[in-house]
């Protein structure tokens, strides 16, 4: 990581978190599509349930701090990843993934497609997902199901198209 030209060197593995209001932005700036599309996925969130939010207020109330348990350490995701990498994926759905791919570049709908990275994301998640359903091969259904958070913030839509809400 680069701060004012002093470059830190971060523990592996490390994960970045940005959080976007898409209603209040004063103060905020969009990020160039260039930045964005470093990004693994866009995730969408929900509001809470309303016996969450009640919970919410109770600890707001209290001054309780949500308390937060590891999950797993940064070994067993380096092990992992490293899982990832030796699961098997066909040529044949490389192809389906170029494919898929080269449609958001000539949809008519669509300003601007997704490049190289959205591929070789798309190619590694669906590796990912293959070993976490303990499979050591990758299937379509694995690329089909992390096709929308793979592209859905690396495409710019036509103004017409976001008027008809085409892709929601």
């Amino acid at each position: 990581m680069t701060i004012e030209g002093e470059t830190l060197l971060l523990d592996m593995p490390f994960i970045v978190v940005a959080t976007e209001n898409p209603v209040e932005m004063e103060g905020t700036y969009p990020l160039p599509e260039a930045q964005i599309d470093r990004f693994l996925f866009k995730l969408w969130l929900d509001y809470p349930e309303q016996d969450e939010e009640v919970e919410i207020l109770k600890r707001q109330i209290s001054g309780e701090s949500p308390s937060v348990d590891h999950v797993t350490s940064g070994e067993e995701i380096l092990a992992a990843q490293k899982l990832m990498n030796k699961v098997y994926i066909d040529e044949r759905i490389l192809k389906y993934i170029r494919d898929i791919v080269l449609k958001t570049r000539n949809h008519p709908q669509i300003a601007l497609g997704c490049g190289p990275r959205a591929s070789l994301v798309l190619m590694k998640t669906a590796k990912a997902r293959a070993a976490i359903l303990g499979r050591k091969y990758v299937t379509p259904d694995d690329v089909r199901a992390l096709a929308v958070s793979t592209f859905n913030h690396r495409m710019l839509l036509k103004p017409e198209a976001e008027l008809e809400d085409i892709f929601n």
